[in-house]
């Protein structure tokens, strides 16, 4: 399979992994290949015994503080962490492999994103996708109107040993890197479980579940009528801005009337999916960091913006209960 990397999405330093690269060649391209090297924390002359910095080391050169843990905690070095992201694929029985890496916050992030194959970009055209729960997709996937997701594994050199995952979900009109992360929460896997195939196959298969889920809320909101006076009153009801006075309902509004990409698209025309896409599309492309903008994307991964999409589905998903009764109600 081709992948070709969005640099909408994947901001910043972001790299393609070539066939057979080494871990090693993995973190040269981004500028990754360095070592933790823990020293003595002290701070204004005074020294704190129990304690201790890691810093980053580059070819002997000591340079920043990536962050302050007890003494008797040893770091792992980018190149375990490397050499984790690859056992793991190769534990795969769906054959993925490391398709991009990336580097954030002056290497306190390292992260790899592999496709997950089977997404809707392969599925268009089709009227059922797949079933959950007794669910069917009701509506045809357009080419146009296509996602992809990817599994994305990351560390935080600064944070925890462990690796997180989850699941990112992006829409490709336009290549615009509109993107959602759509699973429930994070899963936290040690290390030891990278080399154990039954708990990869897991983690994937629970990945995979993620994806479907995706497709199945897509459908539904597709298929949730929403007239654009609804749509702006249900924007100013999330942001308790009645008056949409506000910079933030002021520029959603403005997305969702005029300026959603691909908002010409039969998928996106009077219904919630066109609203929850002016929604990603505002989270996507604000306030992004020029000096790393790989932050951007780490923030719709596990930031403010990851909990700003799910709590904005989650009150989109609270209308249809409440809109539905009221309609029985008046009939």
């Amino acid at each position: 399979m081709t992948i070709v990397i969005n640099r909408n999405l994947f901001k910043g330093n972001a790299q393609l992994v070539c066939d057979g690269a080494t871990p090693a060649q993995m973190l040269e391209a981004v500028n990754a290949n360095f070592r933790v090297t823990p020293v003595a924390a002290e701070f204004g002359g005074r020294q704190f015994p129990q304690h201790q910095l890691w810093m980053r080391e580059d070819d002997g050169v000591i340079g920043d503080c990536l962050g302050c843990f007890g003494n008797r905690r040893q770091p792992q070095q980018p190149i375990q962490v490397a050499q984790f992201f690859q056992d793991f694929c190769d534990q795969s029985e769906k054959q993925i492999s490391p398709d991009v890496i990336g580097c954030v916050n002056g290497g306190k992030t390292l992260y790899v994103a592999c496709r997950l194959a089977g997404d809707t970009s392969d599925l268009h055209d089709k009227e059922v996708y797949g079933d959950g729960g007794g669910m069917s997709i009701r509506r045809t996937i357009s080419r146009e109107d296509r996602t992809e997701h990817y599994l994305m594994l990351v560390v935080h050199f600064g944070e925890s040993l462990a690796t997180k995952a989850y699941v990112l979900s992006n829409e490709l009109v336009c290549s615009n890197g509109m993107a959602l992360r759509t699973d429930e929460k994070k899963l936290v896997i040690p290390h030891r479980a990278f080399t154990d195939g039954r708990k990869v196959e897991a983690i994937l298969n629970q990945a995979v579940r993620s994806s479907t889920a995706y497709a199945l809320m897509k459908d539904r909101f597709m298929n949730e009528s929403l007239t654009i006076e609804r749509g702006r009153q249900l924007i100013r009801d999330f942001h308790q801005d009645p008056d949409g006075t506000s910079q933030v309902v002021k520029n959603l509004e403005r997305i969702y009337n005029f300026t959603l990409i691909g908002g010409d698209m039969p998928e996106r025309q009077d219904n919630y999916w066109r609203l929850l896409n002016a929604q990603t599309q505002y989270t996507s492309h604000s306030y992004v960091s020029k000096q790393d903008a790989g932050k951007s994307l780490m923030s719709q991964v596990e930031g403010s913006k990851a909990r700003s999409n799910r709590d904005f589905i989650t009150f989109l998903e609270s209308q249809f209960t409440s809109e539905a009764s009221a309609e029985l109600f008046l009939a």
